[in-house]
C-alpha cells in the first residue's frame, strides 16, 4: 500500500484510497479479499463498479466531499455478485488525500437493530434497506443456519418491509 501519513488509518486492515472521479487509486490486500479481487484488479475500478447501489454513489460522494467526510453502512458487490455488508467512515484530508476505513458487518441483526431504531425518514429508508440485504446475504448460506435464525430472518424481513411501506 502507498505511504498515506494519517493517523485515523493507521492499522486499518481495510482501507481504501480514491481520486475525486472516484477511482481507486490505492487499497489494501485485506479489502482485495474481502471483495474477492487481486489487489490489481481492484485498481482498475471506480466507487460505482463494485456498489450494488451505483445510483447512489454520485449523490453520497458529493455529500462526503462537501462535508469532509462520511460516515455510514454500505453495501458494494463482490466479484462473485454477492453483497458485501460493510459499516465505513470515510476522510477528505487537508493534503487532499480521499480515503476510508472499511468494516465488514457480518450480522445482519446488527443493521436491522439500526434500522428498527432510525427515525429520520430518509435514513430509515436507507437503513432498512441495507438490513434486508444483509439478510437476503445471510439467506444464501442456509446450509450454516439453525430453524430459529430462518424464522427470525423471515420475521425481520417482513417487520422491514412494512417500515418502508409506512414510510412512504
Amino acid at each position: 500500500m502507498l505511504s498515506h501519513a494519517h493517523s485515523e488509518l493507521s492499522g486499518a486492515k481495510y482501507a481504501v484510497f480514491v481520486d475525486s472521479s472516484r477511482r481507486y487509486v490505492d487499497c489494501s490486500e485485506g479489502v482485495a479479499a474481502l471483495l474477492g479481487y487481486k489487489r490489481q484488479e481492484l485498481l482498475q475500478k471506480s466507487i460505482d463498479d463494485i456498489s450494488c447501489h451505483s445510483d447512489e454513489v454520485n449523490r453520497l460522494f458529493n455529500r462526503y466531499l462537501v462535508a469532509g467526510g462520511l460516515v455510514g453502512e454500505y453495501v458494494l458487490m463482490a466479484r462473485d455478485r454477492t453483497p458485501v455488508l460493510i459499516h465505513y467512515k470515510a476522510f477528505v484530508f487537508g493534503d487532499g488525500c480521499l480515503a476510508a476505513i472499511w468494516e465488514p458487518i457480518h450480522d445482519w441483526r446488527e443493521l436491522y437493530m439500526a434500522a428498527l431504531v432510525e427515525v429520520q425518514p430518509g435514513k430509515l429508508r436507507e437503513k432498512a434497506e441495507i438490513a434486508l440485504a444483509a439478510i437476503r446475504s445471510r439467506a444464501l448460506q442456509a446450509a450454516s443456519q439453525t430453524a430459529e435464525e430462518r424464522q427470525a430472518m423471515q420475521d425481520a424481513g417482513s417487520a422491514l418491509r412494512r417500515l418502508l411501506e409506512n414510510s412512504k
